[in-house]
């Protein structure tokens, strides 16, 4: 499908030009750790489907310095051969073991990373921006400061092939080394902990699932199935709205993202995102 040009006119959020606020939290995943993941839409920047990794392996999350995150983006190149270049950079205080035993496992490595944006200041809904791909990773690069102003290390990354492509956006959840444990025979999960993953557990008793409580608005929860001889079931219908009305049972190594969406004071309903088996 072709690109169908639209207007586009000045924002309405006041002050759109600011600087955007950003988790401080950055993802980070070793392209080898992932067993497939989403598609871009039409458009070539929205992101479709989930990140799904392999069995034991996940991404992680490493503290940046809020006011050092740069997520710069330009284009280059000859007549007929111009492509992008998003190259991200941020500060981590200090120089803890676990930092350095990352650098040092995981320079010249194929990388990829995610910064979410959106909403930490309420401009609207969250979503990742990903930077690097299976075919054209990042690599990682440190410049280290020890000396009377302070310690910390600069990560930088590079790509050594320019990109056809810019950052996507993406709209789902990573998976990191734990998931929030789901009760068993909960037919109301608690998602408390907020947009991430929930392991469901097997049932002792058939159990068809009806609600997600203490939900946010634009959270996103995905469900992480059990399998056993009774894993638990979400039926299309009453607070949930899934693709084609299809209802999804919770088989081992199944997963089902959900996106919550606030219709009345406190009272949520969840449209689904994407699902993998």
């Amino acid at each position: 499908m072709s690109f169908i040009k639209v207007n586009i006119p000045k924002t309405n959020i006041a002050g759109a030009g600011a600087a955007q606020g950003k988790n401080t939290n950055i993802v980070l995943f070793d392209w080898a750790d992932v067993l497939s993941t989403p598609t871009r839409d039409s458009k070539g920047i929205k992101m479709v489907g989930s990140f799904v990794f392999k069995s034991g392996k996940y991404a992680i999350k490493i503290y940046a310095t809020s006011s050092s995150i740069s997520l710069p983006r330009s284009s280059e190149g000859e007549e007929d051969s111009m492509s992008f270049q998003a190259l991200p950079e941020f500060t981590h205080p200090g120089s803890p073991v676990e930092l350095e035993e990352f650098l040092a496992n995981m320079t010249n490595r194929a990388v990829g990373l995610a910064v979410e944006v959106g909403d930490c200041d309420g401009s609207e809904a969250p979503y990742y921006k990903v930077y690097g791909s299976r075919c054209n990773p990042l690599s990682l690069m440190v410049e280290g400061t020890d000396n009377n102003e302070g310690v910390k290390d600069l990560i930088k990354f590079q790509q050594f092939r320019r990109s056809q492509s810019l950052p996507g956006r993406y709209y789902s959840t990573f998976t990191f080394d734990e998931a929030t444990l789901v009760d068993v025979d909960a037919v109301a999960v608690d998602v408390a902990a907020g947009s991430g993953e929930y392991q469901l557990q097997d049932n002792t008793v058939p159990t068809a699932i009806t609600d997600l409580t203490n939900a946010e608005q634009n959270g996103t929860y995905t469900l992480i199935g059990s399998g056993g001889t009774n894993p638990a079931t979400i039926a299309s219908g009453g607070n949930f709205i899934l693709a084609g009305a299809a209802g999804w049972t919770g088989l081992a190594g199944a997963r089902i993202t959900l996106k919550a969406f606030e219709q009345a004071a406190g009272v949520f309903v969840f449209f689904e995102h994407s699902r993998s088996i």
